[in-house]
């Protein structure tokens, strides 16, 4: 399972940090930061495609 981490503090706001992170092992893929709330959007579909719609999910922090 594949867990998208998204700072919703900031949502509508720009600089969105987020991380990708493996849930089974907590190892990090990758980290960084959105210029806009789409961009995790946009992120969630992408992942769902690479890694299956049912190993993906979003959790807002």
């Amino acid at each position: 399972m594949i867990l998208l981490k998204v700072d919703d503090r900031k949502f509508g706001k720009s600089k969105i940090k987020y991380s990708i992170v493996d849930k089974e092992t907590n190892e990090l893929i990758i980290s960084g930061v959105f210029e806009e709330f789409g961009q995790a959007s946009d992120k969630y579909y992408e992942l769902k495609d690479e890694y299956g719609s049912s190993n993906v999910k979003m959790v807002l922090k």
